[in-house]
């Protein structure tokens, strides 16, 4: 292709940075630099001296090409020790080194920044070892399910779960082994309850269940669940633990509370009930 054909291209697309350059096997030679290009085009009399020149004269031969798995971290990393200019006129993506398509570097800016918002709100809500709703996060979730109940009275549920044995099972195998239990434990939560309702950790062993729509029966229906599950075995590694269960508080809203704080309070107690009475049980919260 000669110079013309690109300059062409340019012209009536106003988007291109660059235009990638690859030869008969679909390997990529080079890449066409829009600025730089339409900018020695409009030199006086250059398009009769060089638009007939084939292409390979005019472009950049040593562009950057990254192969399509490498992460996008490591692209950014790239194209700052290449250069910033790079930013600009982009970069070429290959699949087993044949060409695949270009990647522009303000694209590839806005996805890192995207990451990294996300990044930051992963953080603020959600619990770094389980990848539960941390406690802030909860909070927002219940407040707006009564928010919703206010203005369509539904029932909701509390579930306050506190784990039983688990301090010996850290003390005895190690934080490490104390980890993974706990997030044995999320897991096995998290498939108690449906779409739409809510397990977070709200610190330590303490974990919470918001149930959506649900009256006591319905409560207690899945705490005898999470009771069955979490006396279960656990498969650590090479250590089997026996020696773990629950002890869990419910209440509902609003026949139990009618604040926030009231209704966590209120299934808070019911959970010491439950560890006072035995552990390994629920109780349903009774006013004093």
């Amino acid at each position: 292709m000669n110079s013309n054909k690109i300059l062409e291209m340019f012209h009536q697309d106003k988007s291109l940075f660059a235009i990638p350059v690859v030869n008969e096997k679909n390997r990529p030679t080079g890449i066409v630099i829009r600025q730089e290009f339409v900018e020695h085009f409009s030199k006086l009399y250059m398009k009769e001296l060089k638009g007939k020149k084939p292409i390979s004269e005019m472009m950049d031969c040593s562009p950057i090409i990254v192969d399509k798995g490498t992460a996008i971290e490591d692209v950014a990393r790239i194209i700052l020790d290449a250069g910033i200019h790079h930013m600009v006129s982009g970069l070429i993506i290959t699949d087993d080194k044949k060409y695949m398509g270009m990647a522009n570097g303000y694209d590839l800016l806005n996805e890192i920044t995207r990451r990294k918002q996300k990044h930051l709100f992963d953080l603020a809500h959600y619990d770094q070892l389980t990848g539960l709703p941390n406690r802030t996060f909860f909070i927002e979730r219940l407040k707006q399910a009564i928010a919703m109940f206010i203005r369509s009275p539904q029932k909701i549920s509390l579930l306050f779960v506190d784990l039983d044995g688990f301090k010996p099972v850290n003390d005895t195998y190690g934080h490490g082994v104390g980890d993974k239990l706990l997030k044995e434990v999320a897991s096995r939560l998290d498939a108690c309850i449906r779409e739409g309702d809510t397990v977070a950790r709200l610190g330590g062993d303490e974990f919470v269940v918001m149930l959506l729509e649900s009256d006591l029966a319905h409560a207690t229906g899945v705490a005898e669940r999470v009771l069955e599950t979490v006396r279960r075995p656990y498969e650590l590694g090479k250590k089997t633990i026996t020696d773990v269960s629950a002890s869990i508080g419910i209440a509902e809203y609003p026949l139990h509370a009618d604040s926030l704080e009231a209704f966590l309070a209120a299934a808070d107690k019911a959970m010491y009930v439950a560890k006072r009475d035995g552990k390994d049980k629920y109780a349903v919260f009774e006013p004093a």
